[in-house]
This record gives structure tokens, C-alpha cells and sequence, in this order.
């Protein structure tokens, strides 16, 4: 079982990265436009501890907290996780939908 939730975390994580990159390039060529002058992706009621205007410090934040529960096995620790990769998920979708 943990090894299943291992890879599937792993494999959410590699493609919301993937995606993030693509959102975040495309964040730079609106800001050049002066089109994306917000401060922050999420609001600080997102549960996200880092705050920033691209994806990329949002990714990096639930992929050390997988490897911090790679070594504990916390159960809150994992809730938080997938709670913050669903989040990833839907605003991605949504901003890729938004710019294609």
C-alpha cells in the first residue's frame, strides 16, 4: 500500500511540475505584457506555506514535504499533500485552459 501511494504521489507531483513549468513560462510572457500583476497564485487560505507569483515555489513545497513523508509516514502530513497537489491540479487546469 505505501508503496503504491509512494508512486502515485511521485507521478502527480513529476506532472504537476511538468505543467507548472509550461504555466509558469507562460506567467513570464504576461508579465512582459504587464497582463499578470497579481502577488501571489494562492491565497493564504489555500494551506500552502510559501507565497509567490509563479507555480514553481508551490511545487517545490509539497515535494519536500512528500519527501518528509517518505521518512515519517505521517497521515496528516499526507492529507496536506494531496489536498495541495489537488489544488495544484485545478488552478493549473484552469489557468491552461484560460491561455491555450
Amino acid at each position: 500500500m505505501t508503496s503504491t501511494v509512494n508512486q502515485q504521489l511521485l507521478d502527480n507531483i513529476s506532472l504537476v511540475l511538468k505543467k507548472s513549468l509550461a504555466a509558469d513560462a507562460t506567467l513570464a510572457d504576461l508579465r512582459e505584457k504587464t497582463q499578470a500583476g497579481f502577488e501571489a497564485v494562492f491565497k493564504k487560505e489555500a494551506g500552502f506555506n510559501c507565497t509567490a507569483n509563479t507555480f514553481q515555489p508551490y511545487v517545490e513545497e509539497v515535494a519536500d514535504e512528500f519527501i518528509l513523508w517518505q521518512k515519517n509516514q505521517d497521515q496528516k502530513l499526507l492529507i496536506n499533500i494531496v489536498k495541495k497537489i489537488e489544488q495544484l491540479f485545478i488552478v493549473l487546469g484552469s489557468f491552461e485552459e484560460s491561455y491555450k
